[in-house]
């Protein structure tokens, strides 16, 4: 099958150079004189490589590398060679920020040319046997994950019915019981994650906005945690603003978020300390901060906190157990809402999480 080349350039000329060069050399060419132009074909067409003008009257290159490269995702593996009599460095330098993978400047050897395009396809090939990998990977733990999330959440049920009937149980079947729930839990957890992985990679976490009150929906993770601090002797603030608004947000999805959130905050807090949580009014939405006094994070390790599986060297003051996702999987929800999550932390101090939702 021919490679497809899209060659854009208001010059006539210019675009006739190369479409006779490369038709001759067995590409199939796509031909566009304008930035408006270029944008639409490549959406009709989906070239394998595109070679484009910076200086055109209508849309410039820079703005139609802007948009194939950052708002429309889906061509962000099709290489694009810019092809330009700008020669400075702040052209290249921006250009190249805006996802061109090469810049050539003119007047230019047609063979030099030649050799970048055949660079370029073969970054693409590369990248779409990567995604094919990707696609494959996130098919299996996608039907791995469920296809063992039931019977594994039929062992937990069945192992608290049992549990419901200590007179009949020994105090070392009672242990090996709460271990095997203990075991069923974490499995369940890590599940769960994985599957929200693999709908947020695939596309698939459909996200159904309706106006949500932040204020409600901490107070019902507040409710839901309070046993877990108690048990710890930690003692839980809460301060909502009351003129907080209303934010348009998917409430299930930022459940998970409040929670991830607070459940870290319990866990990584030691016995006596406080955990204070504040609901506040912010520009252009709300904001949500979690502060604990718990062992904190070494300096070193922010930049990986929201890392996939990221292990860092602070432990769970009750030798709670984690997944290595939920922050993670936190940021994802939060950028799918146009939100900000920042974390600012001191070994021994403790953590402040915030998270900001735009209303």
């Amino acid at each position: 099958m021919k490679s497809k080349i899209l060659i854009v350039d208001d010059v006539k000329e210019n675009v006739d150079i190369l479409n006779q060069y490369f038709s001759a050399r067995g590409f199939q060419t796509i031909l566009a004189y304008g930035g408006a132009q270029a944008v639409d074909k490549a959406e009709r067409e989906r070239p394998d490589v595109i070679l484009l003008d910076i200086m055109m009257p209508d849309v410039d290159g820079f703005r139609v590398c802007e948009i194939l490269k950052k708002e429309r995702t889906h061509f962000k593996n099709i290489p694009i060679i810019l092809v330009t009599a700008k020669e400075d460095i702040d052209s290249k330098i921006k250009g190249l920020s805006l996802g061109a993978e090469d810049y050539v400047t003119k007047p230019f050897d047609v063979k030099e040319l030649e050799a970048r395009v055949n660079s370029a396809l073969r970054l693409k090939k590369a990248l779409d046997e990567l995604k094919e990998l990707n696609d494959l990977k996130n098919q299996f733990l996608g039907m791995a994950s469920h296809d063992i999330k039931a019977p594994i959440s039929r062992i937990e049920r069945t192992v608290e019915a049992i549990l419901k009937n200590k007179s009949i149980l020994k105090p070392e079947q009672l242990e090996y019981l709460k271990k095997i729930r203990e075991e069923a839990q974490g499995i369940f957890n890590l599940i769960s994650d994985l599957l929200n992985v693999v709908k947020i990679e695939t596309g698939k976490m459909g996200l159904e906005f309706e106006k949500v009150s932040l204020e409600k929906l901490v107070e019902e993770v507040f409710r839901m945690n309070q046993i877990s601090a108690e048990a710890k002797k930690i003692e839980m603030e809460i301060h909502m603003d009351k003129e907080a608004p209303k934010i348009l947000a998917d409430p299930a999805r930022l459940l998970e978020v409040v929670e991830n959130v607070m459940t870290n905050a319990i866990k990584f807090t030691p016995s006596g300390k406080k955990i204070k949580i504040y609901v506040k009014k912010a520009k252009g939405g709300v904001e949500l901060s979690i502060q604990d006094e718990g062992v904190g994070i070494p300096k070193q390790e922010l930049p990986r906190l929201f890392d996939r599986f990221a292990r860092l060297s602070p432990q769970a003051t009750s030798g709670e157990k984690g997944t290595g996702l939920g922050l993670s999987i936190c940021k994802q929800i939060v950028d799918l809402h146009k939100g900000k999550i920042e974390v600012q932390s001191e070994v021994g101090q403790g953590t402040l999480i915030t998270v900001f939702l735009p209303s």
